[in-house]
């Protein structure tokens, strides 16, 4: 069960959040924190899984807790639950190495499928922040290692593209008219060229280097 902290300045948003997820299977003991500095302290005092954390806090930014905690060797998975779906807080949100991006307008099935997804260890975000980032609307910098990426090819993109947006490997084959074995084989080859251990690692370079625009 996932430990989570409920971090939000306005009381009736933490009790809606507690309303959602009390009960719930996977859930475990819930905390509340409602400034920069008393989330920092409940991290620092409890076993906290998973923190979903409001952008706009009284005394820090969202920005600033997710890459202090970041930094650390243990640090909880980090959900940004937020009113902004404006790009500029989604991408600076993205570069300071939160794992997921929802907007308080989610409903509790997607939720629960946020919290289930990123202590599974992927990432989620919501359809909305999914769509701009596949449309090329946000454009995350290119750290200095991007140097190291080999160049994709178009089918090696094409398949990437696929991947992200969580078709199978047969969904795969059958939309772009090749076999499972080829999709099986770029996977691969994607892997080696992007140096990432999984799939959750190839989303997350292909989001940190920018690898879907055309």
């Amino acid at each position: 069960m996932a430990n989570i902290l409920l971090v939000d300045d306005h009381q009736i948003i933490i009790d809606g959040l507690r309303g959602l997820l009390e009960g719930e299977a996977e859930i475990g003991t819930l905390y509340e924190a409602n400034s920069g500095e008393s989330t920092l302290s409940v991290v620092r005092e409890h076993p906290v899984d998973l923190i979903l954390l409001d952008i706009n806090l009284p005394d820090k930014s969202g920005f600033d807790i997710c890459q202090e905690l970041k930094k650390q060797e243990d640090s909880p998975r980090i959900i940004a639950l937020t009113m902004y779906s404006n790009t500029g807080y989604i991408n600076k949100m993205i570069n300071a190495g939160v794992d997921g991006y929802l907007l308080k307008n989610t409903g509790q099935e997607e939720l629960l499928e946020a919290v289930r997804t990123v202590m599974g260890g992927d990432r989620y975000f919501s359809k909305e922040v999914m769509e701009a980032l596949l449309a090329g609307k946000l454009a995350p910098k290119k750290p200095k290692t991007s140097d190291f990426i080999q160049k994709l090819t178009r089918r090696e993109k094409e398949v990437l593209k696929l991947i992200v947006e969580e078709y199978t490997t047969d969904e795969i084959a059958d939309k772009l008219f090749i076999s499972p074995t080829t999709v099986t084989t770029h996977r691969k080859t994607l892997l080696r060229k992007l140096n990432a251990k999984n799939v959750a690692g190839l989303v997350k370079k292909a989001f940190e280097f920018n690898l879907l625009k055309d």
